[in-house]
């Protein structure tokens, strides 16, 4: 290793610089040089920490001289943060123009912990407007551009947060997902995206879009990378769902239940292809057993997601709605509109059903070690594109990016995205959900998987 290259991974990179055989300086040094060369394409970031970053960066070289032992889990990882986070170190837009020179008077507790940990915050990233979409296309900062290719989007609303990671210019990213928005642009933009069990990560000082839906999760380039930095966010003991044992009985595959019913009804047609041959390299090499298959109504749940998510929605935002609504972008304002109109009893049963529903997932992970299905139904659409044709018919891209996603906001499971191959010469992800609470099982799921797929791809 020299100073030119930083380590890979989050724990390589801590004990590169407790053994001074690396600087946070130079890691720091090496990433805003890369921010540089590529921002102004991707827009990954809306806004860049760079003093801030060199100063933390020199402090904790200083620590890592004199008392190594005393570095934190995450010490000198260059983190982005979603620009729906509250800092009081940066400016905070929630991805809409009125906010360019906002500072809140706090910092998110996530953010927060990210911190105490000794994690380098690089800046702040972009997004969909108030995290309302699954394109990043935003009209007020331009559209995030997906690292794999320029031309498709990364899939929002934590587009940015996927990007910089994609590309180098950050190692670990935070974000939030409501309907899919870490582990959407997580799979178009070839990273790990982690969605860990409702509540586990403490939303203070995140903007909310729906308070019973919202997580905040997080990406990297491995598993366990995107596992430490949500456990620290979590407020957890590092281990305590990032420990895996290599050594760790492999004898007996995972028992997954396939989501069928939702590849069948959407997927195109090369996705189901993927996917039947991923489950089918898995089996073959006994890490994963198809146990049998979940039903789920992709248009049952798309209703009562849609209800709860639009009527919170707009609570949130009708006071600002009503009195500034030319500030909002037209997709947005058009969403946020749509919310006002769905009615109290609509929503009640809404939430009565998705207490029914975490019930019936509850009782299949019973049965089940995990679940498994696509993270999304087609590979990254072209920027601008707001349909697209599936097995021979348009679909509106906005509900198709989260019919694989959404069921596992609503029911609060974890879920993690990990790459798993290219369809039609773009990234795809395979999504897998665990146990409620049990995140290091799912971790631990996703880790054999991960590095299965890597000998077998």
């Amino acid at each position: 290793m020299t100073q030119e290259q930083s380590p890979h991974g989050v724990v390589q990179l801590r004990t590169a610089l407790a053994t001074q055989s690396q600087t946070a300086a130079a890691i720091v040094a090496e990433y805003l040089q890369r921010i540089a060369q590529q921002n102004e394409t991707l827009r990954a970031y809306l806004h860049v920490c760079t003093e801030q970053a060199e100063r933390h960066a020199i402090a904790l070289d200083g620590l890592a001289s004199g008392y190594p032992e005393a570095l934190g889990p995450l010490a000198g990882v260059p983190v982005s943060i979603k620009d729906l986070i509250d800092t009081t170190f940066a400016p905070t837009t929630y991805g809409q123009a009125k906010y360019q020179g906002h500072v809140p008077k706090a910092t998110a507790v996530c953010v927060q912990r990210l911190q105490s940990a000794h994690a380098i915050i690089m800046g702040k990233a972009h997004l969909h407007e108030f995290a309302f979409g699954v394109t990043n296309e935003n009209p007020h900062f331009g559209p995030a551009r997906n690292p794999f290719n320029p031309s498709r989007i990364t899939g929002g609303s934590s587009g940015g947060s996927a990007a910089s990671v994609a590309a180098g210019m950050a190692l670990v990213s935070v974000g939030t997902d409501t309907g899919g928005s870490v582990r959407i642009p997580a799979a178009l933009t070839g990273v790990v995206g982690f969605k860990p069990t409702f509540g586990a990560i403490p939303t203070d000082g995140v903007y909310p879009l729906a308070p019973s839906l919202d997580h905040v999760g997080s990406f990297a380039t491995s598993v366990l990378d995107a596992a430490r930095t949500a456990e620290v966010m979590a407020g957890l003991a590092p281990g305590t769902w990032s420990q895996v044992d290599a050594q760790a009985d492999t004898a007996h595959p995972i028992r997954a239940g396939l989501v069928q019913s939702l590849v069948d009804a959407y997927a195109s047609e090369d996705v189901s292809e993927w996917f039947t041959a991923i489950c089918t390299r898995l089996s073959r090499e006994r890490v994963v057993a198809v146990a049998g298959f979940v039903p789920v109504d992709g248009e049952e749940i798309a209703i009562h997601q849609g209800n709860i998510l639009g009527a919170e929605a707009y609570a949130t935002h009708a006071q600002a709605l009503a009195n500034h609504a030319a500030d909002y972008g037209s997709d947005v304002a058009a969403r946020l509109q749509a919310g006002r109109d769905v009615s109290a009893a609509d929503y009640i049963a809404s939430l009565t059903f998705q207490r029914a529903f975490r019930t019936t997932m509850d009782d299949f992970l019973q049965q089940y070690d995990c679940l498994l299905l696509p993270t999304v139904p087609v590979p990254a659409p072209p920027l601008g594109a707001e349909t697209v044709t599936v097995r021979g018919k348009s679909e509106a891209v906005r509900p198709l990016l989260t019919r694989f996603t959404n069921p596992w906001n609503l029911s609060g499971l974890p879920a993690i995205s990990i790459p798993a191959g290219n369809v039609d010469g773009l990234p795809m992800g395979l999504q897998i959900i665990g146990p409620r609470g049990q995140d290091a099982k799912l971790v631990h799921m996703a880790h054999i998987i991960e590095t299965a797929l890597q000998n077998v791809l």
